[in-house]
């Protein structure tokens, strides 16, 4: 990102959150404007998108932290604006959706921020983000699951706690822009799976903290915590199998039976039918 603009970034979201202004409304607009402004007479937009949402991204979380802001009300409102500024000129794709989901965990641990909070109000805003948008959420909380993870693992933090904080944040976008709730749950447990499996992480250990993340999430927002569950596990053992059996059974054995009160059966729509 060129300096001029990424000063211009820098002070406006300093602007808003010193200011009066709301600041949700106001780090969307921010960032947004920055981000056209950025890729406005750019020959490829789709290829230089992602480098611009990451400068963008990085540098409105340092901001943040350096005057003491919420990081989870920034990073969800820098990057529905990102995500907007993106549509306004291209398309946003799911690249974009990962690479700025992993910069905003990656800059929270650089200034030493709570990552695991960070990583929950990032897929909600990666999911509010696009809800107008020709992407489907569970798309989208794949990709911005796998983005968290690898940064998580980048930053040396918990990636069982982000695991479940994973869960809780698609489950909360959702829940506000009325997706399909177990499809999202199922699609952000594989892809922190998939992902943990490319830099050998604790593959049994997320999948648990995902079914246990998913059960929480339910409990607070008053859905079915046996649905929410099932979903999460069905969506890490049909990650796992794409790494190998043996990997899938270590899996099904970390999720199964009763999780945090609840029991928790697989759901193997996967199978091919004989």
């Amino acid at each position: 990102m060129e300096k001029n603009i990424g000063e211009a970034i820098k002070d406006g979201v300093t602007g808003v959150l010193k200011g009066t202004r709301e600041v949700a409304v106001g780090i969307v607009d921010v960032v947004s404007a920055t981000i056209v402004k950025a890729l406005e007479g750019v020959k490829d937009v789709q290829t230089a998108a992602s480098s611009v949402v990451v400068g963008a991204t990085s540098i409105v979380i340092k901001a943040a932290g350096t005057i003491g802001a919420d990081l989870t009300t920034v990073t969800k409102n820098s990057i529905i604006g990102a995500i907007k500024g993106v549509h306004e000129v291209g398309s946003v794709t799911t690249d974009v959706i990962r690479d700025t989901v992993h910069e905003a965990v990656k800059a929270t641990a650089e200034i030493g921020g709570d990552v695991e909070s960070v990583t929950k109000s990032a897929i909600v805003g990666a999911i509010k983000g696009t809800r107008d948008i020709a992407v489907s959420s569970e798309e989208v909380a794949e990709e911005a699951a796998r983005g968290a993870i690898r940064a998580i693992s980048e930053a040396g933090a918990d990636a069982g706690i982000a695991a479940k904080n994973a869960v809780k944040g698609a489950i909360g976008g959702v829940a506000e822009t009325s997706g399909h709730l177990t499809a999202v749950i199922k699609d952000t447990s594989k892809g922190l799976v998939l992902e943990a499996s490319q830099f050998g992480g604790d593959l049994a250990a997320i999948a648990k903290n995902a079914v246990i993340g998913a059960i929480e999430a339910a409990k607070e927002i008053g859905i079915s915590a046996g649905e929410a569950a099932s979903a999460a596990a069905t969506g890490a053992v049909e990650a796992a199998r794409t790494v190998g059996e043996d990997t899938a059974s270590a899996i099904r054995k970390a999720v199964t039976g009763t999780i945090a009160g609840v029991k928790v059966v697989i759901k193997e729509p996967f199978k091919k039918e004989k």
